[in-house]
């Protein structure tokens, strides 16, 4: 569960058709700009330096509030959401500004509100997880649909009638058909289970991944705000290991949700031991859970254990399959006496290919070459 302290902002902005500066008092130079207000490390960063609090941007908020909800228009409020937004950056703000986004027929962007209104702990979460779902049901992004509509039952969404009936949400249920109802009431059947719930707090990191995806060296650089805590152990066997011991300086990532099904869950993580100053490549893991966080199989798919080992470059295919490509990698100096801090890689030169298909229940089944080329 994330802890992120809502420091309030005082900061210059610039609003459409009117421009207005404020200095903060702590004359912080960080502020956000319309073309940031969706960039997660922008909005921690303003909430880190600074600790003013800004009046005129609840006195705007309280107006937007009032032309979308008592005035009813929602396309004159998000202005304004925007311009209490870039004054001082409010989960509550992000939220109403998604819904105003939403009823204006802008479910993309609203899809980036309600991500930073999770981001900064709006309450009660299943709302956002909620309207989430909305927004990717209209965007007809059903898989991303479904993952933040269960979520938003296991984290409290109670209105059977509205999931069932909600216009939002047509495009997931024609989707799924039969099978709605029979994911809906799973949910609901484990939205008051202790043991679950903790398992859904460690899966809430996964987002679903958008496939295809290539997990290569460029990809780990996207890895580092992505830490899994120690608190999830039990679902991470490298963190009980005694050689991977937190003594030894490994960090463990959140790479993404591959597939989910009513019995299975497939996830990947990364494990990355930190060297000093430098970082060393990243191994990736894809394992198969149950839906009670039972681990079913693991496989390492990305990168090496050992320097003489071949390197690889997992392929994850839109339907699951996993193309693990091994590389021979030859570097500029050598890596036992330089390392690969500043050391170029000068050839890759493709070893093998090996393909896996994820079986129903939630094995990983070698296939033949070509076969795995479909």
């Amino acid at each position: 569960m994330r802890y992120l302290s809502l420091l309030l902002l005082c900061a210059g902005f610039t609003a459409c058709h009117q421009t207005t500066t404020h200095t903060a008092a702590n004359n912080s130079a960080i502020h956000l700009q319309l073309s940031s207000l969706y960039s997660r490390d922008t909005v921690k960063l303003v909430l880190k330096e600074s600790a003013v609090k800004h009046k005129e941007a609840d006195k705007i908020f309280l107006q937007a509030i009032d032309t979308y909800r008592n005035k009813k228009n929602p396309a004159a409020s998000i202005t304004l959401f925007k311009n209490s937004i870039l004054l001082q950056p409010q989960a509550k703000a992000y939220y109403e500004l998604g819904n105003a986004l939403l009823d204006s027929n802008e479910p993309l962007e609203a899809t980036n509100a309600y991500t930073i209104a999770e981001l900064l702990d709006y309450t009660p979460l299943h709302r956002v997880l909620y309207n989430q779902a909305c927004a990717y049901s209209r965007l007809k992004q059903n898989e991303k649909a479904k993952y933040y509509l269960v979520s938003a039952i296991e984290f409290g969404y109670s209105n059977l009638k509205n999931i069932l009936n909600d216009p939002d949400l047509q495009n997931l249920r024609e989707d799924y058909k039969w099978d709605f109802r029979h994911t809906v009431i799973n949910a609901f059947g484990g939205a008051t289970d202790p043991e679950k719930l903790q398992w859904n707090l460690f899966c809430r990191e996964f987002e679903v991944l958008d496939l295809p995806i290539v997990l290569d060296k460029e990809y780990a650089h996207t890895l580092r705000d992505h830490y899994i805590s120690y608190d999830f152990e039990r679902y991470i066997p490298e963190m009980r290991d005694e050689k991977f011991s937190r003594e030894v300086g490994n960090e463990f990532y959140h790479v993404g949700l591959v597939k989910s099904t009513d019995s299975v869950r497939t996830l990947i993580y990364a494990s990355r031991e930190e060297l000093g100053d430098s970082e060393a490549d990243p191994l990736y893991y894809i394992c198969s859970y149950t839906t009670t966080g039972k681990l079913i199989q693991k496989m390492l798919i990305g990168g090496r254990q050992k320097l003489d080992e071949p390197y690889r470059i997992p392929t994850i295919q839109p339907n699951g399959d996993v193309q693990v490509t091994q590389f021979k990698m030859r570097y500029e100096k050598d890596p036992y006496q330089a390392g690969f801090e500043d050391n170029k890689i000068i050839e890759m030169k493709e070893l093998d290919k090996e393909y896996y298909v994820l079986e129903a229940d939630g094995h990983f089944a070698k296939q033949p070459a070509l076969l795995g080329m479909r």
